[in-house]
């Protein structure tokens, strides 16, 4: 018996160290492969129960082959881009099929490369598999990711055109995409997110003012200016507007609570109108003529005298002033008509398809016909956010009167008072000149704080202030009156008092508006209002209002910095300064590379000097990564030794940083695999020895029969 298992023990040696040899051979034959990690073969001994203190039964070895697929090799440096290496203990997720219909596997093997298809592939035939990136459409489920100040989110587009969320833990066709290069081609980007930091000097007086500027791209790719400005209404708090580019029809800006926060718009012109044409804003039709004759109804626009476009405008100014309230809205401002809504101001739409000189005529593309209709709106500030009052006058008589704080103004002509103020009266002034005259008057009377008070047109604004006192009218002018205070539209009567604080989310609030920004006393941001904005466009190019579903972009959204830390605005001492302004976007530029960072974000860099990130290479961690099971071209699958993958972004949760243009080295030493190689060819033969004695010993065992 102790012979044979003498025997059967050799030979069990032989099989062990063959083994050995094997996973020495392997290791060696795959020394210079990519990400490969060596094989250790390791032995047990087999024992056999001893039935008796006299004898000894031998039991033999037994080979436990092992990789070990967690240690780290050596990172080398190559010139391709797209060729990468995990320095820690993630893995690249793949797929044998670049739509991942086919093997899901994990592996170190990043030497990537395009296919045919403009896919990338590494050299064992494996598609590497990303999280897409679109710019964030605002969308609360959405998985988001920062980058560079700006917000996207873990989507794409499928083959309908929908918008596809990614659940960044699940491993699926559905959740992980191959990373196409060739798809990416020649890009015009809209901006959808606007990022920045700067100090508004606490030292600045009330009613200064600060712009930050940037640049916006339309969904053609046209590069328009816009300046963001802000206004200290009151310590600690500035109001926001903005520009508005050429090409645009309108902008309007909302709060976090989607109200209207400001809003501007423009008639941009290209040359003087036809004769009979048109431009209607609101139910008022004004006809460009030349002569004071115009249709039943319309308001002529007499160019007889109009030798530029300036000159056109400026006719059209004075027609708007005597017939739209509140035209203290309206400016001329070269080729154009900028309209910049008013607190006091109404909606106002616009219909400028009457008029081809007007560039706005191409505003409002019909998606049923692609036909534009050339109509837009001037949105109002909404009465939530605002605390002002406005009376629209409709005629002014002589000795006609209004009491401000005991002050009297009367429409004559006479020696003025402590207590009253002769306005002047001439019969043939209109109603705005009038009006500017009462304001001019008001300006010089004893009224506290005259600035309060604005003339815009026919209309008269109250607009109070953080520092007034209250305010008293009694109005004998004949028109319509409005008080406008928490929400609540109510009429001006006699005696009605103005004050200067209102509610807003039962927060008492001071001034005419809440601030688009309130600072704390450490100078960062108390409260961000002011959220994001929609463009209307009037060049051809998608608006940006948030109407998916009607085909529309996303707004843009402003990012200030978030509340309570410095990371945005400031309200400090000092100067104002920008600190950085980030926003995405780009004009047109054909593809020119692409950059993989070391939290695997994979951008695409432009002809134009933009980029554009498009997806993120995560990483797979694994509880017991030498659990996996190996497959050809050095990759693995998940078992249940192993655990499920875990999917992270790189340098977060130990998963390691990605490196571009570096390749991860076989971890196999050629000195160990040669030392190791010698010692299992002196086992294998000192079990052959093992065998061959047996075997001398059988046969003198069976010469003694």
């Amino acid at each position: 018996m102790s012979i044979l298992g003498a025997l059967q023990a050799g030979v069990s040696g032989l099989s062990a160290q063959s083994s050995a040899m094997g996973a020495v051979a392997d290791n060696i034959a795959n020394m210079n492969t990519v990400g490969y990690k060596n094989n250790n073969v390791s032995f047990s001994s087999l024992v056999t129960k001893q039935v008796s203190s006299n004898k000894y039964s031998s039991g033999g070895v037994q080979p436990h082959a092992s990789q070990s697929i967690d240690a780290q090799g050596l990172l080398s440096s190559v010139s391709s881009t797209t060729s990468l290496a995990i320095s820690g203990s993630g893995y690249f997720v793949v797929n044998s099929a670049n739509n991942g219909s086919g093997t899901w596997a994990y592996t170190r093997a990043g030497d990537f490369t395009k296919d045919e298809t403009g896919y990338l592939v590494n050299s064992g035939g494996y598609y590497v598999q990303a999280w897409s990136l679109m710019p964030w459409d605002g969308n609360t489920e959405a998985a988001t990711v920062e980058i560079n100040g700006i917000v996207y989110m873990k989507a794409y587009k499928d083959a309908n055109g929908r918008t596809v969320y990614i659940n960044d833990n699940i491993v699926d066709a559905n959740n992980l995409q191959g990373i196409n290069l060739s798809n990416i081609g020649g890009t015009a980007t809209p901006t959808t997110q606007i990022s920045f930091g700067a100090n508004l000097p606490s030292g600045s007086s009330i009613g200064d003012t600060h712009s930050v500027s940037t640049l916006i791209y339309d969904s053609l790719g046209n590069a328009s200016n816009i300046s963001l400005n802000y206004t200290k209404t009151a310590a600690n708090a500035w109001s926001l507007d903005t520009t508005i580019p050429s090409g645009a029809a309108a902008i309007n800006m909302y709060t976090k609570d989607d109200l209207v926060y400001a809003s501007i718009a423009q008639m941009e012109f290209t040359e003087i109108p036809a004769v009979g044409s048109t431009i209607k804003i609101n139910d008022t039709v004004f006809e460009f003529t030349e002569g004071n004759q115009a249709g039943d109804g319309n308001i002529a626009v007499d160019m007889t005298d109009c030798n530029s476009i300036n000159d056109v405008l400026n006719v059209f100014m004075e027609a708007i002033t005597n017939n739209i309230r509140d035209a203290g809205r309206f400016s001329v401002d070269g080729n154009r008509i900028v309209v910049e809504q008013s607190l006091t101001g109404d909606e106002l739409n616009f219909d400028c398809s009457g008029t081809l000189a007007c560039v706005q005529s191409s505003a409002d593309i019909d998606p049923a016909s692609g036909l534009p209709r050339g109509t837009f709106t001037l949105e109002a500030v909404d009465n939530m956010i605002k605390n002002v009052a406005y009376i629209d006058v409709t005629n002014v008589a002589e000795n006609d009167e209004i009491t401000i704080d005991d002050i009297r103004f009367v429409f004559a002509n006479g020696d003025s008072t402590d207590d009253t103020v002769y306005v002047g009266y001439d019969a043939g002034d209109t109603v705005a000149e009038n009006i500017a005259k009462l304001a001019s008057a008001i300006r010089n009377s004893g009224v506290a704080e005259p600035e309060r008070f604005v003339a815009s047109g026919t209309t008269l604004q109250i607009i109070p202030s953080s520092t007034g006192e209250d305010i008293t009218i009694d109005s004998g002018l004949t028109g319509e009156a409005k008080y406008i205070r928490d929400g609540v539209e109510n009429n001006l009567t006699n005696a009605t008092p103005i004050v200067s604080t209102f509610t807003y989310k039962d927060v008492e609030q001071l001034g005419a508006q809440i601030p688009a920004v309130m600072f704390n006393s450490d100078g960062t941001p108390k409260e961000i209002n002011v959220e994001d904005m929609e463009i209307f466009w009037a060049n051809g190019a998608q608006d940006m209002t948030g109407n998916i579903a009607d085909g529309d972009g996303v707004k843009i959204s402003i990012n200030m910095g978030s509340e309570n830390v410095s990371t945005g605005l400031t309200n400090l001492s000092g100067d104002f300064t920008t600190g950085y302004i980030n926003q995405d976007g780009a004009t047109f530029g054909s593809y020119s590379g692409v950059t993989v960072s070391e939290d695997g974000v994979v951008t695409a860099v432009f002809s134009n000097g933009e980029t554009k990130p498009i997806s993120i290479i995560p990483l797979a961690m694994f509880t017991n990564a030498n659990g996996m099971e190996a497959l050809n071209n050095n990759v693995w699958i998940a078992t249940t030794e192993s655990g499920n993958p875990l999917l992270t972004k790189a340098t977060t949760g130990g998963a390691g940083e990605i490196a571009s243009s570096s390749l991860e080295s076989s971890t196999v030493d050629l000195a160990t695999e040669f030392s190791n190689m010698i010692v299992v060819q002196r086992a294998y033969s000192a079990a052959g020895k093992i065998i061959t004695t047996s075997d001398e010993m059988l046969q003198e065992l069976t010469n003694l029969i």
